[in-house]
């Protein structure tokens, strides 16, 4: 049997747990205290189970999984600090946010140059071109964090979305994580050829689609049918 470290061990605990609390964070009823309470243990899984899993990849080395915790980490901390914070008020941490974003674009680049001028087109077994998605995510992360420091805070909503979207593309990685890396170590066969661990990676982003747009629209959409109601009763 292959003996698991104590830093593989915390890695795979505190990543089980990250994915069951994000999962009830996203199904039970928002602003509630359960909400609340899964919320909170999924914030403090999901920062240990990405350090120790950037420590694992530094120790390989897995570069482009140590950026991977990396952005977690920050995806993590940005949501967070989010919802902590009061509508229209920047929080102590937020200018320096657009820093670390720019920071992991920068070494998204520079190790994307080295897989690509590199005999094998390759870092650590990854293309230019895995690093490539890391710079895009980081430089849409970067914009928001801009906006965010230089508005003097955000609105209800905006705010609202920037903690969802941040807080469910972090399980997102979480999930990849486990499917990509441990669902063949501990997951039966009949499930893995049965395709349904193809599911949850599109169903998260259809999440941060379907709350992005309602907390965008949904203020517009019930405006519009008061008017409607209004007029038809007039």
């Amino acid at each position: 049997m292959e003996q698991i470290s104590l830093t593989m061990l915390i890695h795979i605990i505190t990543g089980t747990v990250a994915i069951v609390a994000g999962v009830i964070a996203i199904a039970v009823t928002k602003g509630k205290s359960l909400h609340a309470r899964a919320g909170t243990g999924f914030v403090y899984s999901m920062l240990i189970m990405a350090l120790s899993g950037t420590l694992i990849a530094i120790l390989q080395p897995m570069t482009i999984t140590a950026i991977a915790g990396i952005y977690t980490i920050y995806l993590v901390m940005t949501a967070w600090q989010a919802v902590k914070s009061a509508p229209n008020t920047r929080g102590r941490f937020d200018y320096a946010f657009p820093v670390c974003s720019l920071l992991i674009i920068f070494a998204c680049l520079y190790f994307s140059d080295q897989a690509g001028t590199s005999p094998a087109e390759m870092k650590h077994g990854i293309s230019a071109y895995d690093y490539y998605f890391f710079v895009l995510l980081a430089s849409l992360s970067f914009i928001g964090d801009v906006r965010l420091a230089y508005s003097g805070g955000l609105a209800s909503t905006p705010r609202l979305i920037r903690h969802l979207w941040r807080m469910c593309f972090a399980l997102f990685i979480a999930v990849g994580s486990f499917l990509s890396q441990g669902a063949v170590k501990v997951v039966p066969q009949a499930l893995i050829d049965s395709g349904l661990l193809a599911i949850p990676e599109p169903f998260i982003l259809l999440v941060i689609v379907y709350w992005c747009l309602k907390l965008s629209l949904g203020n517009k959409i019930r405006q519009w049918r008061a008017n409607r109601t209004a007029q038809s009763s007039s």
